[in-house]
């Protein structure tokens, strides 16, 4: 577990359950059948989201507990060109940041 602190807020990542919750409905997972390797846990991702928008690190500098860094990427660019970042942190109540590039 990872305990970040950004312009004094406080966060633990992984998710609680609660934190979970409030985000969950916005990023489900895709249950289509797909070729392929199997679609990445949407909790799984997100937290390495915030921990790299939180840390303010670098995607190559995922720790390896998290999925690869390009999935965490991919996944960070289409939901912050979907609006959907801004809406996880106002739920989350986090301070907009730019992830690390």
């Amino acid at each position: 577990m990872y305990c970040l602190v950004n312009w004094g807020h406080e966060m633990d990542i992984p998710l609680s359950d609660e934190a979970w919750e409030r985000v969950s409905h916005l990023v489900s997972r895709d249950v289509r059948q797909r070729f392929g390797r199997p679609a990445r846990d949407p909790r799984d991702i997100l937290n390495a989201i915030l921990w790299v928008t939180m840390s303010n690190e670098k995607w190559h500098h995922l720790p390896a507990n998290f999925p690869p860094s390009q999935t965490c990427y991919i996944r960070w660019l289409q939901w912050r060109r979907a609006g959907l970042m801004a809406i996880i942190l106002d739920a989350l109540e986090i301070e907009h940041v730019e992830a690390g590039q």
